[in-house]
């Protein structure tokens, strides 16, 4: 079963996320992702290490909220598996990001 969690800790906003992400969610995530932009959260973390695969939506629910974070001069911190770790400030930052961590979803 896939979800994600938002966690909210004073301005910052953790969003936890565990099992393969598809477009069941995506519409969800696009909102909540919306919300927390729109609250100007600081830092913005996505934490998809115990996420094995998503699909098109999600990366394009992400993009969005890269894109928009960008405009406010923000970004968003992605935590991947294996330890990986990266701040993006655009969509098509994130978009490369997500394509070499799910190569089928890109």
């Amino acid at each position: 079963m896939a979800y994600f969690t938002v966690i909210r800790l004073g301005e910052a906003a953790l969003v936890y996320a565990e099992g393969p992400l598809d477009a069941t969610v995506a519409a969800s995530l696009h909102d909540a992702l919306a919300d927390i932009v729109d609250e100007r959260a600081t830092p913005i973390v996505i934490d998809l290490v115990r996420v094995p695969t998503v699909n098109d939506g999600i990366v394009t629910a992400l993009a969005a909220a890269a894109s928009r974070a960008a405009q406010q001069g923000r970004g968003l911190e992605l935590r991947l598996a294996a330890g990986q770790r990266f701040t993006v400030t655009g969509a098509a930052q994130l978009r490369q990001v997500m394509g070499r961590a799910y190569p089928t979803a890109a």
